[in-house]
């Protein structure tokens, strides 16, 4: 942890590539994750510095730098490789819950569950929706999903409400 300023660990090098790689903003990145991080500080932690004088050295917790590797798609390996294993073994807890969650097929994985967040983020945002007005539209979605799966489960192709007239 004895670096100077200019000098990134290189931890916060991988994780900076693989942000870049992905075509994600600090912020973006920031966002996806499941801990609050803003993206100021996601940028701290890819510097190694936080802009203070005197100079101050930043570095990610275990916990912090592990999410933020699954994240970007960095593997636990890496993070051994950067002398970060401690992140390492966090990130095969987190990827294993994932795993696990997944084995049950009703379950989304986290990156599901963020991929379709954004999906719905973006078309409300296109919509010009307020939250009340999300809400809403999300329980209704909601309704439509229980009628059609309900609709199959039943043998009937759409719902009644669904039928051309």
């Amino acid at each position: 942890m004895g670096h100077q300023e200019g000098e990134a660990p290189p931890e916060a090098l991988l994780i900076r590539l693989a942000r870049q790689a992905k075509g994600l903003s600090p912020e973006a990145a920031a966002a996806l994750l499941p801990i609050k991080l803003s993206g100021n500080r996601w940028r701290q932690i890819e510097k190694g510095y936080e802009r203070r004088v005197p100079f101050k050295g930043v570095r990610a917790p275990d916990p912090t730098l592990a999410h933020m590797a699954h994240v970007v798609g960095v593997s636990p390996e890496r993070l051994d490789e950067v002398d970060r294993s401690d992140a390492g073994d966090i990130l095969r807890e987190i990827l294993r819950s994932e795993s696990e969650a997944s084995a049950n097929t009703d379950a989304l994985t986290t990156r599901e569950q963020q991929m379709l967040a954004e999906m719905v983020a973006s078309t409300a945002e296109g919509f010009d929706l307020t939250p009340e007005q999300l809400d809403a539209a999300y329980a209704r979605a909601r309704q439509l999903v229980v009628e059609r799966r309900a609709s199959r489960a039943s043998g009937g192709g759409e719902t009644q409400r669904g039928r051309a007239s």
